[in-house]
């Protein structure tokens, strides 16, 4: 008996950060930003105790992390809704 053959469905291609992708894929920013918001304000908090300079210093550069994290989110969103944007103009 001869069977037909199936051709397996393309799975999306994933770039190796299954989390961010899917977090870009959902727009549901809240959890993240309540978690920024916070370590944000402890970060804050540290910096205004001036508890040495080197505390100091980390607690500053954690924030510019946060910060370049934020930005970058901003990015991929942009990036999405442009490619959308050009699938759409394609059809």
């Amino acid at each position: 008996m001869v069977t037909p053959k199936t051709t397996p469905q393309a799975a999306p291609q994933s770039y190796g950060y299954p989390a961010v992708e899917a977090l870009i894929d959902s727009e549901n920013f809240e959890p993240i930003n309540q978690s920024f918001a916070k370590a944000y304000g402890a970060l804050n908090d540290v910096v205004k105790k001036k508890k040495g300079m080197k505390t100091v210093a980390e607690a500053k550069q954690a924030m510019r992390a946060i910060d370049r994290v934020v930005e970058l989110f901003k990015e991929l969103l942009s990036i999405k809704y442009e490619l959308l944007r050009e699938q759409g103009e394609k059809k």
